[in-house]
């Protein structure tokens, strides 16, 4: 669910002043030396060991993917795609989305508000993760223009076919937002000449309750795919209760020569929002709510009509692309008055694109290109005691191009450049005065290699340029009623890696950096968002699975991430050098599956995020960290005569944490407590 609000009063009086609408501004919607030794390990493992099987959440033998806007083989790729299949999802403990992906190198989540809709922070954005971390839902982007996190929980676990995560600057072919890296969700598709259906249930801690069907019908051109859900919960804390409806259709036709598709989907969804807790409240009760009485609504829809052809040698389609969303919340703050924001946002969207397979120099030759049109709007309506009613705009035309080429020495060499045209713009229509618009010109590029070294080890480079573009909430501050535009934000990315597949194991390592102008950055001193001076983000990644038999797979990874900036003044200090609050510095996952039945299985997954400074520790002198923390899920499976059941715990260990955390001045600190040991059971059967 979608959370328009996330605040409470104890995360305005960041830095020891009284703020009252700050952390709201920001947040709404207006609307290890062990992991060395384990891969050390790995990559020792003979390979008289070799076993058949794909990896998961890795880089493995080539699969077809969307990563140049058209199916390919990620052996054309120059950068490896790591890739979640149906397969990982029925495995994994995860209920939601964020949940499956945090289990990966490079990605870190955090609950700011109480909602399914946790932030996804790729390569340590700190707050403002998810405004760097692009999503895509079948090649379209779900991403908002607004100060709010992706609607993950209208995307269930069980209408998803794969998750392809390409790390580092996608802007080239996607546009803004893309510094982080990018997620395309994609979801499953009828089966030619296939028929079933599948029912499911399940309950779990906190009076959760799920129901789901789904049916595919498809003879050999024409097909349908649909799935509906529905999901309540009372959840850990108090006024956290959750409903959550969605709907998705694919129907498709597919002939000889190309495919036409319509995809379809719906959301009705409502939150309980308990804010953050001031210490002293964890101590007493980690369950209580700080807004007893805050809630959010959503309901949305979307329509997605693709279409592919062939022409010649190449390959031509289009997408035609439409979403709608309306959203209320009710919420005080720091007043007598309960607060009501209503908003609706319409987002066109429309993407023709050409792959040619170029005969010239005796090479593999394969070019993209293709043009993005979008048209968002935003409108808001605040009362009683809240000022501000904005309209808000975005248009953008874009143009790219991506070249591909593999040459006889087995290199493969990728080129590609962009040029958006963009104008954005807010006016309030309760004060004629706050008004403004700005039109610019952005650019990006990159350059990317692969070079095979031996069978089974390739390495890859890649550098470039990305952008993001200031959302409605950066230009516009709904209390005040002001409009403030800021410079787009652009970035300077580098990234060299190594990958391998020697028989049962399959291991990545990369290093990167991130050097960004003009990020966009929230000031709780003026209750606004400004451009930053210079900050950068570097580390790396280390990931391996190994097959050790055919019942047993192990799997881990490490992310090691220093952000920082690296000029700027902040409440009158100098912050150069500083550590970015909630970026933690290490990160580890590790887990395994045993299938120690014919047709049983347990999967183990265990997660370390370590300490990282404060929100709103921008000056680095709280003196305390976010702890860290160590979290232990287990799932087991069972399938037998076309039933699926599950049953397992997350946060097997019964850990009391918090992924998120505020500095609200000496010597203390306000935050929102995570879920202790969840229970949870489920059976699901397919009619074939």
């Amino acid at each position: 669910m979608v959370s328009p609000v996330v605040f409470s009063d104890a995360l305005f009086a960041r830095g020891g002043r009284a703020q009252p609408f700050g952390e709201f501004m920001r947040n709404t919607t207006l609307t290890t030396p062990l992991a060395a030794a384990v891969f050390a390990a790995l990559a020792a493992t003979p390979a008289s060991l070799a076993h058949a099987a794909e990896p998961s959440v890795t880089v493995g033998p080539p699969v077809t993917v969307t990563a140049t806007r058209f199916d390919e083989t990620t052996a054309r790729y120059p950068i490896g795609v790591s890739v979640i299949t149906v397969q990982d999802i029925q495995r994994s403990p995860a209920a939601t989305v964020p949940q499956l992906l945090q289990s990966l190198s490079g990605i870190r989540t955090r609950d700011l508000s109480g909602s399914p809709n946790v932030q996804v922070d790729m390569r340590g954005f700190g707050i403002f993760g998810d405004q760097n971390t692009l999503v895509l839902l079948d090649g379209v982007r779900i991403s908002e223009y607004e100060q709010l996190t992706v609607n993950w929980s209208a995307i269930p676990l069980a209408s998803i076919e794969r998750i392809e995560i390409l790390r580092g600057g996608g802007a080239v072919l996607y546009g803004s937002g893309a510094t982080g890296g990018t997620i395309n969700i994609i979801t499953k598709a009828p089966q030619r000449n296939a028929r079933s259906a599948t029912l499911g249930a399940g309950v779990a801690s906190h009076d959760t309750r799920e129901l789901r069907a789904g049916a595919s019908l498809s003879g050999e051109n024409v097909g349908l795919r649909v799935h509906a859900s529905h999901y309540e919960s009372d959840n850990y804390r108090d006024n956290n209760r959750v409903r959550i409806d969605n709907a998705q259709a694919d129907l498709r036709w597919t002939g000889d020569t190309g495919s036409l598709v319509l995809k379809f989907g719906a959301d009705d969804q409502r939150n309980g929002l308990p804010g953050a807790i001031s210490e002293a409240q964890i101590a007493a009760n980690r369950r209580q709510a700080a807004t007893p009485n805050d809630f959010a609504t959503q309901r949305g829809g979307y329509l997605n009509l693709g279409a592919q052809t062939r022409v010649g040698s190449g390959d031509l389609a289009v997408n035609l692309g439409y979403r709608e969303k309306d959203t209320t919340s009710a919420f005080f703050v720091g007043t007598p008055f309960r607060n009501n924001v209503d908003t609706q946002v319409n987002v066109w969207t429309l993407a023709p694109r050409l792959r040619l397979k170029p005969q010239f120099g005796g090479w593999d030759n394969s070019l993209v290109v293709g043009a993005d049109f979008e048209d968002w709007k935003f409108d808001a309506n605040a009362q009683p005691s809240v000022v501000g009613r904005p309209h808000a705009t975005q248009r953008s035309e874009a143009l790219y191009a991506q070249h591909t080429m593999t040459f006889a020495t087995h290199t493969t060499l990728a080129l590609g450049a962009r040029e958006q045209r963009v104008r954005y713009g807010v006016n309030d229509v309760a004060n004629p005065g706050a008004t403004g618009s700005r039109s610019r010109t952005l650019h990006a590029w990159d350059i990317s290699a692969r070079q095979v070294l031996a069978q089974g080890i390739n390495a890859y480079a890649k550098v470039g340029d990305s952008f993001r573009i200031p959302n409605v909430n950066d230009n516009y501050n709904l209390f005040a009623a002001t409009v403030n535009l800021l410079e787009p934000q652009t970035a300077h990315d580098a990234e060299i890696g190594l990958e391998g597949n020697s028989g049962p194991v399959r291991y990545r390592a990369a290093v990167y950096r991130i050097d960004l102008r003009n990020e966009i950055f929230f000031d709780p001193l003026t209750f606004s968002n400004r451009n930053l001076q210079p900050t950068q983000r570097q580390g790396f990644e280390l990931e391996g699975r190994w097959r050790a038999s055919s019942s047993l797979d192990i799997h881990a990874n490490y992310t090691y991430v220093d952000a920082r900036f690296r000029e700027g003044r902040f409440a009158g200090a100098s912050i150069a050098g500083n550590r970015v609050p909630l970026v933690p510095r290490h990160a580890l996952n590790a887990g395994l599956g045993w299938a120690f039945m014919e047709k049983a299985r347990a999967d183990f997954e265990v997660r370390y995020v370590g300490s990282s400074p404060f929100d709103a520790d921008e000056t680095n002198t709280f003196g305390r960290k976010m702890p860290a923390y160590t979290v232990a899920d287990l799932k087991l499976s069972v399938r037998t005569a076309g039933w699926l059941l599950n049953a397992g715990a997350r946060n097997l260990f019964d850990k009391k944490y918090f992924s998120y955390g505020v500095f609200t001045g000496f010597p203390t600190y306000a935050a929102l407590p995570a879920a202790e040991r969840t229970l949870f059971v489920s059976a699901q059967y397919t009619f074939q």
